[in-house]
């Protein structure tokens, strides 16, 4: 049975969100699992730094900063949580591949398996937290040079600044 037009571009909807989806959620896993990486070993570093002051190996203000710049990581990491942050985008990410096995699976999907899709869609949006907007237009444009889409249309432009912080701030109005 072939598919309609109407079916076939509710099909590439479902599935083009989940695809975009994948690739937000597995950059912000990327993220705070490489923040968490670097906060670990500034600690290690910084206390090697305030272990060899104690012997006047290094200077005082060395030291300091070691200190300063632990224990500054350290509140970050601890507040943003960013070991358990890591592993829930890591999740929405597999849950999102899950839904598009289910969406490459069904050769000839119906209205009602369409329906599914977007439930089980929304069902893991509820679980999301707050998009980053930035980062969704940059995935968005990553997604439609994958797809070569871009020979067509023009990707979305942002100012470098906001795709340098498109991790750290939500640019709600880009």
């Amino acid at each position: 049975m072939e598919m309609t037009p109407e079916i076939k571009q509710e099909r590439w909807k479902v599935l083009w969100a989940a695809q975009r989806s994948q690739r937000y959620h597995a950059r912000r896993n990327v993220f705070y699992d490489r923040w968490n990486k670097a906060t670990a070993f500034v600690s290690i570093v910084g206390g090697s730094s305030v272990i060899a002051s104690l012997g006047q190996m290094v200077p005082t203000w060395i030291a300091l900063t070691a200190a300063f710049v632990v224990v500054c990581m350290s509140g970050v990491d601890l507040v943003a949580g960013t070991g358990e942050m890591a592993r829930k985008h890591n999740d929405l990410r597999r849950r999102y591949c899950e839904l598009e096995a289910d969406i490459a699976a069904e050769l000839a999907p119906t209205e009602a398996a369409i329906a599914t899709w977007k439930v089980k869609r929304l069902t893991i949006e509820s679980d999301e937290p707050a998009t980053y907007v930035a980062l969704n237009i940059l995935c968005e444009n990553e997604l439609a040079r994958a797809y070569g889409h871009l020979a067509t249309a023009k990707p979305h432009s942002l100012p470098w600044y906001v795709r340098f912080t498109a991790q750290l701030s939500h640019w709600e109005n880009v």
